[in-house]
């Protein structure tokens, strides 16, 4: 189940390394990965929804913690973690953006 996650959510593994072998492997795989970008649309469009997700999540869990003086409820540690998430997936989003613009756009 962990496999089909990190698949879902990371199209890098079907990416090929540009840096690895001769001149003519190199271009061959990145030939391969323009054609693959596909993927990271799809990738960015799933991070995008996971991150609404969050913050839905977010709002909701900080609205049930809200009011309390005593000490740290469970519902502000819920809020910050779904607040952590939503920060690491934007950055997510603007590697693969970055690596789709540069795909879409570089010739080799």
């Amino acid at each position: 189940m962990l496999q089909v996650l990190c698949r879902c959510f990371s199209p890098f593994q079907l990416m090929q390394d540009v840096n690895q072998g001769t001149f003519e492997q190199s271009c061959a795989a990145h030939r391969h990965n323009r054609r693959m970008r596909a993927a990271l649309w799809a990738c960015m469009l799933r991070w995008a929804a996971s991150c609404a997700v969050a913050l839905m999540l977010t709002a909701y869990f900080d609205s049930l913690g809200a009011g309390g003086s005593g000490p740290l409820s469970i519902f502000v540690l819920l809020a910050a973690a779904c607040a952590t998430f939503i920060a690491c997936g934007v950055c997510v989003l603007l590697v693969s953006a970055y690596v789709y613009v540069h795909l879409a756009h570089e010739e080799r």
